[in-house]
């Protein structure tokens, strides 16, 4: 399963560090970047796609916008690029939830 996470920051006072501070938050949980403002995370299963979700809730800043869209493996796999491709992360992890390296 994978979590889509979209962002959109305001304007507004103190935003930009808000957001900042959530962003560092995604990447140390593992987070990554697909493109500007569009982060993903591959888990194991539901439930622990609900633990991130709790998590990310509880640390969501107060302005802007944060949506999660939940994604089975086979609908993420059914994501086609209409110019560029794959980067190299996503390339090592493709269609596994978990890479032992």
């Amino acid at each position: 399963m994978r979590l889509i996470v979209f962002l959109k920051p305001t304007n507004k006072r103190g935003t930009k560090t808000a957001y900042t501070k959530f962003r560092k938050l995604l990447e140390r949980d593992g987070f990554i970047l697909l493109q500007p403002e569009v982060f993903m995370l591959s888990v194991t299963s539901r439930n622990a796609a609900k633990s991130h979700i709790a998590q990310l809730k509880a640390a969501a800043p107060s302005t802007g916008q944060i949506r999660i869209l939940p994604l089975t493996e086979k609908q993420y796999a059914q994501m086609s690029y209409l110019v560029g491709e794959a980067d190299a992360q996503e390339r090592i992890v493709g269609s596994h939830a978990l890479v032992n390296l």
